[in-house]
């Protein structure tokens, strides 16, 4: 069965025990898509700082507050906002759109930073699969001054973040067979995705067509081609029985942040034997290492 055949159910996070919450804010108009979640930790005052999840679902499944909420909701208990955005669907609006959904929800989320007791200079990105590219193409653009719009809201504010945490994240979406190919040769790990490159694989429907087709939106796409010596730190993860995201890609888009932007600028943390699964990285070593990251980066004591 391809990817986007799939059939996905949506299981909502647990966020009972969450004392303050602020549901379905509308960032931008548009609709449900465009709407945020707002969670405060119980302890202590604001103003807190804050982590914006950005949910993986191959860009073509999911919503904000599902299950894969966990991990940033380990990191509310670790003292953070975490704050959980919707986005627009690969099959409902064209890329790059979701780039201008994520950064009108970070002009958002700082233009009433006070209002939500959140500190607008510190904001983390969070993401998972197609949410760390999300994640890392807004990052990398708007530090770079790219991918700008003046159509969306709030333009005055800035959309600059200062740390991004990265989970399996997918990079230059015209090599993904390669790199697999690559991996297969090299340690026996062979991708269950067999469509890619197709116009029907995930990444065809979000690029418009078939990769080696579509060449110029596989650039637009590329977070690599972004980087600058403003790019924020980086956090990546990825499991070493990944057959979904290629770790080949993730490293090198590491390895160019290391030699554009400054060898402090990005650190590669696998986790043994976890495949592509949100809950192989629910794991409280995994939840230290993420708080404490994003503590150095973004000055939180």
């Amino acid at each position: 069965m391809k990817f986007i055949e799939q059939k996905r159910t949506h299981i909502p996070a647990e966020t009972g025990f969450i004392q303050r919450k602020f549901m379905d804010l509308a960032y931008a108009p548009g609709g449900d898509r465009r709407t945020l979640d707002i969670y405060l930790p119980n302890e202590g005052e604001g103003p807190y700082p804050v982590i914006i999840d950005i949910f993986g679902g191959g860009w073509y499944f999911g919503q904000k507050s599902s299950h894969k909420l966990e991990p940033a909701l380990n990191l509310l208990r670790r003292g953070f906002a975490v704050v959980s955005i919707n986005y627009s669907l690969s099959y409902q609006a064209k890329f790059p759109i979701q780039i201008q959904e994520v950064k009108a929800a970070i002009r958002y989320v700082r233009k009433y930073a006070e209002k939500y007791q959140l500190d607008g200079g510190k904001m983390a990105l969070l993401g998972e699969s197609a949410g760390a590219h999300y994640a890392a193409l807004t990052a990398v653009s708007s530090a770079a001054g790219k991918l700008r719009d003046p159509e969306w809201p709030n333009q005055e504010i800035s959309d600059e973040v200062q740390a991004v945490i990265a989970v399996y994240c997918p990079v230059d979406l015209g090599k993904m067979s390669e790199y697999f190919s690559v991996e297969e040769e090299a340690w026996g790990l062979k991708t269950i995705i067999t469509e890619y490159g197709e116009p029907d694989s995930m990444e065809g429907v979000l690029l418009g067509g078939p990769a080696k087709e579509r060449k110029e939106m596989v650039k637009l796409a590329n977070p690599d081609c972004y980087i600058t010596e403003k790019c924020p730190p980086f956090l990546f993860l990825h499991g070493t029985q990944d057959q979904v995201v290629p770790i080949l890609g993730a490293m090198s888009f590491a390895a160019d942040i290391k030699n554009v932007a400054g060898l402090d600028k990005a650190r590669f943390q696998t986790v043994e034997g976890a495949h592509h699964d949100i809950h192989d990285f629910e794991k409280e070593w995994i939840y230290d290492l993420e708080a404490d990251f994003l503590r150095e980066k973004m000055g939180v004591k």
